[in-house]
């Protein structure tokens, strides 16, 4: 599973090598939901921490972008990596609607089920040329361990270079 991780960060340093566009890097809060089912019960306890990471703005066209990226998230003692890749549409002057799959990987000592696909969605805003701001969330919509999930949210700023 980890070989996965490897090949998708090497796949974006690549993808983004060739491109015109720009890197960028953002920071901000995520707060993270786990819910359990057990017994026919479903538990449920969020946290909040903050993340970090770095990506890759490619644009289609003048309202269509492709943002790949790579985030680290740290929220209380579970460490994960984002892999996101958002599909932006800008709806008016410097504001988009984005949506895209998001590979979620636990970087902590878990026997099985590091890995998850959530269905992100979000917003974003551009200040100027370089600074931004966004929020997504992410819905987990599989995963190798059964009754168990994590959905995030995430609201943070960055800087294109």
């Amino acid at each position: 599973m980890k070989k996965v991780v490897l090949v998708a960060a090497l796949a974006l340093f690549g993808f983004s090598v060739n491109a015109q566009e720009g890197f960028f890097a953002k920071a901000g809060l995520s707060n993270v939901t786990a819910k359990v089912d057990i017994f026919d019960e479903t538990v449920s306890d969020s946290e909040m921490g903050f993340f970090v990471g770095v990506g890759y703005n490619f644009e289609v066209s003048d309202t269509f972008e492709v943002e790949p990226s790579v985030l680290y998230s740290l929220v209380s003692d579970l460490n994960s990596l984002y892999i996101p890749i958002m599909a932006k549409y800008e709806v008016a002057e410097s504001f988009t609607i984005q949506a895209g799959p998001q590979i979620n990987y636990l970087l902590e000592d878990v026997p099985q089920g590091e890995f998850g696909l959530d269905l992100a969605f979000g917003v974003g805003y551009s200040f100027s040329e370089q600074f931004f701001a966004d929020a997504r969330y992410g819905i987990e919509v599989s995963r190798d361990i059964e009754g168990f999930s994590l959905n995030s949210l995430q609201i943070g700023v960055g800087y294109r270079f």
